[in-house]
């Protein structure tokens, strides 16, 4: 190989740039089985090899530990009041937000079914006492089209069903 040839290729991956020496590493933990269990004051989520507390906070102070941080939201003043479930945003790009609230404590199960009613995406929650989540799901990965995802506590008090439209 001759010098110009050698040039060229030393060119050629400085060009390329950071890409061909590194990794891309996501902010997600992908997992088959997970956990969720929440108080008034502190949030435990888990998964099959890994634990991680979420938010723990004291006037202040906010202390956040594991690898699966979805990132701190504090919420100044008392917990919503009620029970209820909201999703959003409609139509959803890159995530989609579950929004759970409640007074008492309660399981959840969240599924995302596509339209041929295939269930692509299942959780489990469990809230101890009153609890307000925020849980951010990626909407990425998924082709264009319309979803489903429902959202149905085990005591059957919350049972709902969203379309999504996914652009």
């Amino acid at each position: 190989m001759g010098r110009s040839a050698e040039i060229l290729i030393v060119l050629l991956l400085l060009w390329s740039g950071r890409d061909l020496f590194s990794q891309h590493l996501s902010h997600q933990v992908l997992v088959p089985v997970a956990g969720v269990t929440s108080t008034r004051n502190i949030s435990y989520s888990q998964t099959i090899g890994e634990t991680a507390v979420e938010i723990l906070s004291n006037y202040d102070y906010v202390l956040t530990q594991g690898f699966q941080q979805p990132g701190i939201k504090l919420i100044s003043g008392s917990l919503v009041v009620g029970n209820g479930v909201e999703v959003y945003p409609n139509p959803a790009i890159d995530n989609v937000t579950i929004k759970l609230f409640g007074d008492v404590s309660r399981d959840f199960r969240i599924e995302i079914i596509n339209i041929t009613g295939t269930i692509i995406m299942s959780d489990n929650l469990t809230f101890i006492d009153n609890y307000y989540l925020e849980k951010v799901i990626p909407f990425g990965k998924y082709n264009k089209g319309i979803y489903f995802i429902r959202v149905i506590s085990t005591d059957k008090t919350i049972k709902r069903t969203f379309k999504i439209e996914k652009w």
